[in-house]
């Protein structure tokens, strides 16, 4: 059987092989990328064999997240099964958070994506109502992270809170590897997401063996990142066939797959 990494090597697409990706941006940012559009990513997309991608718009750096949530959803509209939004919140008030939230599940987000570059932890009190309704709705809640050990604090207490989210911790082993590997190891609800600028030798390879096969997913922070760069850390790896469906597919299915739809028990 012809492997992924050999099908990536002739340039083919790695169409049927189901791969999702749960961390992806849309919108303009200080960084060199020729086309931030949506179209543009689908594109990217459909040439590696991606089927869907989960998104947050790069306000999300910043104080604009209403307008930000506007430009996925118009994305998720255009382009119906292939990009999937991230709802993204500032802290501006509670009641504000608990609105903005309710609103965009309405309207068809499948989770939540907070940065701390806003200077707000992520436990900030602000914060709870939409981490709260992620948590009934059993949603996955993405969290740029680095490592710090403040950081991986808040983790631990968002992760016992609300132990029905998906807590997908950003660039797992960009730093204190060890410490992502830890915290994903006590708690059911923590995964390890691979994407990093970096593609250190081996480093997928032990965040699998440390923390488990089912703990680790992919996404590429496309495309403030080569999408190609990242799926091939994945495809890459010293793996078996097995274990790359699990990361690039199998998990994040599994994830999306416990939300809870109004119409769903």
């Amino acid at each position: 059987m012809t492997t992924l990494l050999e099908r990536a090597r002739r340039g083919e697409p790695l169409t049927n092989a189901g791969i999702i990706d749960l961390h992806g941006h849309l919108g303009r940012v200080d960084f060199p990328r020729p086309d931030s559009t949506a179209d543009a990513m689908v594109e990217v997309m459909d040439r590696v064999g991606i089927e869907s991608v989960v998104v947050s718009h790069t306000r999300c750096l910043y104080d604009r997240p209403d307008f930000g949530n506007e430009e996925v959803l118009a994305a998720m509209q255009a382009h119906p099964g292939r990009i999937l939004g991230y709802v993204v919140v500032h802290p501006r008030s509670a009641e504000w958070v608990a609105t903005e939230m309710t609103r965009r599940v309405e309207q068809g987000f499948v989770g939540l994506k907070l940065h701390n570059a806003n200077g707000f932890p992520y436990t900030d009190p602000a914060y709870e109502p939409a981490i709260g309704i992620a948590n009934e709705r059993r949603m996955p809640v993405l969290l740029h992270t680095w490592g710090d050990e403040a950081c991986m604090s808040q983790v631990r207490a968002l992760a016992q809170e609300f132990p029905e989210i998906s807590l997908l911790l950003a660039h797992a082993g960009a730093a204190n590897e060890e410490g992502y590997v830890q915290v994903a190891g006590e708690f059911e609800n923590v995964y390890l997401d691979v994407c990093y600028s970096l593609g250190p030798r081996g480093l997928v390879e032990r965040l699998v063996a440390g923390a488990g096969i089912d703990k680790v997913v992919f996404g590429t922070d496309g495309i403030f990142m080569s999408i190609t760069q990242q799926i091939g850390k994945v495809l890459g790896a010293r793996l078996s066939e097995e274990d790359k469906r699990k990361i690039l597919s199998e998990n994040a299915r599994r994830i999306l797959g416990r939300i809870k739809r109004k119409d769903k028990p």
